[in-house]
């Protein structure tokens, strides 16, 4: 029997993008119309606060564990098993006429993880001089889904908000169809099989230890975690903040979401890398944190909506500087054998942060009113800010010129 031939790698690259962008879109749908179907089970920003927090924790959970499996099983297969957890996580949000069947479709949406796995399978079919450039693509797909998906949940939801959920499952069965007839499994350098010992690398907590014990990357890590866990406060209060200043409702929210993904799909797709050979990771970061820094002491403060607009530009391109520069500079400040796992422990501290978040804000938000939470976020911001100055000076003065070429 001959072998299939293989199509060629531009066209994997592009139905793998459009399999991330279909599921952007579809879960976009869903997301801005959280707070209110939480509101009408009866609950406050505490309850919407545990469905973002039990999304976090399926994801740091099953994050890894998929990554590895497609290692082992195939990038594919995980791929197609990633997708009908969203499906069914889409489904149980359409029919959910309880709390708990809300979140038990948010456990099932944490537990896909089509983007990990769309970035391995990126990995493989692209070369070191192109990797960049094919995550780069992989990101700015998320983000055109999250500029179309909120305004599509928006107006379907005069319907009912079980009409955007069954949208996103046909959505996501298109998927499984688009991944299943034409996206073969990529071809890898190296060889995998099971009795591998490609498993046998240091464990989560091991690598943890040895980043603790490396000059700059504690500051580092310390600073991703702070602006990660204040940005996630921002799905949870950003539905209060705009129905208590402007009654928004979902559809008026939802462009709002829109507004942040074109934001961001503008700073990953063709700003960061320019501002980046300008200026340095380094001073990226320090500017971020300060952008975040002022955006949430302001916001609560003032009910004018120019200036909501304004500082909701603040507060996501300040996040996205930051979320960028920091992994960038853990690459370029860790030796080739020691990038993976310390990028990974990035992720993995990113991921954990995505869980008290929401929480905290919720109960700031519940018990002592609409500025609280901004400024519990504020100050948390503050120590980080103070710390990335000092960052910056160790960075220019410990590391040699060759090293921190970019980084100042």
């Amino acid at each position: 029997m001959k072998r299939p031939i293989e199509k060629p790698k531009f066209a994997q690259q592009f139905v793998l993008l459009m399999t991330i962008f279909i599921d952007a879109t579809g879960y976009a749908m869903v997301i801005p119309l959280l707070p209110f179907y939480t509101v009408s089970f009866n609950l406050a920003a505490f309850g919407l606060g545990i469905l973002m927090n039990v999304f976090a924790l399926m994801q740091f959970i099953f994050s890894p564990i998929m990554g590895r499996l497609s290692d082992k099983y195939g990038r594919r297969l995980l791929l197609l098993i990633s997708i009908s957890l969203s499906s069914a996580s889409f489904f149980m949000f359409a029919i959910a006429t309880s709390f708990y069947i809300l979140l038990i479709s948010r456990m099932f949406s944490g537990m896909a993880t089509e983007i990990s796995i769309a970035q391995a399978y990126m990995a493989d079919i692209t070369t070191s001089k192109k990797r960049t450039s094919g995550l780069g693509k992989v990101r700015a797909a998320f983000s055109a889904g999250v500029i179309v998906g909120p305004s599509i949940g928006g107006f379907l939801s005069v319907f009912g908000y079980w009409a955007p959920g069954i949208m996103a499952v046909g959505l996501t069965l298109l998927n499984l169809i688009f991944v299943y007839f034409f996206l073969p499994e990529p071809k890898r350098n190296k060889t995998y099989n099971k009795n591998s010992n490609h498993f046998n690398k240091p464990s989560f907590i091991t690598n943890l230890k040895n980043s603790f014990k490396k000059p700059l990357l504690p500051s580092l890590l310390f600073v991703f975690f702070i602006m990660t866990l204040s940005f996630a406060a921002i799905p949870v209060l950003m539905p209060f903040l705009t129905f208590a200043f402007f009654n928004f409702n979902e559809i008026q929210l939802s462009f709002v979401f829109i507004y942040i993904g074109a934001l961001q799909l503008i700073l990953q797709g063709f700003l960061i890398g320019r501002l980046s050979e300008k200026i340095g990771e380094g001073l990226l970061i320090i500017f971020g944190l300060l952008s975040v820094l002022i955006g949430m002491v302001i916001m609560p403060t003032i009910p004018s909506l120019v200036l909501f607009f304004i500082l909701v530009a603040m507060l996501s391109l300040g996040s996205g500087l930051v979320r960028t520069a920091v992994p960038s500079i853990i690459s370029k400040i860790s030796s080739e054998e020691e990038q993976g796992g310390f990028l990974g422990i990035a992720q993995s501290i990113a991921s954990f942060a995505l869980i008290p978040g929401p929480l905290f804000a919720g109960f700031f938000y519940d018990y002592f009113g609409l500025a609280a939470p901004f400024y519990f976020s504020a100050i948390l911001l503050l120590i980080a800010f103070l710390m990335s100055i000092n960052l910056y000076f160790r960075i220019r003065k410990n590391m040699n010129k060759e090293t921190y070429i970019g980084l100042s």
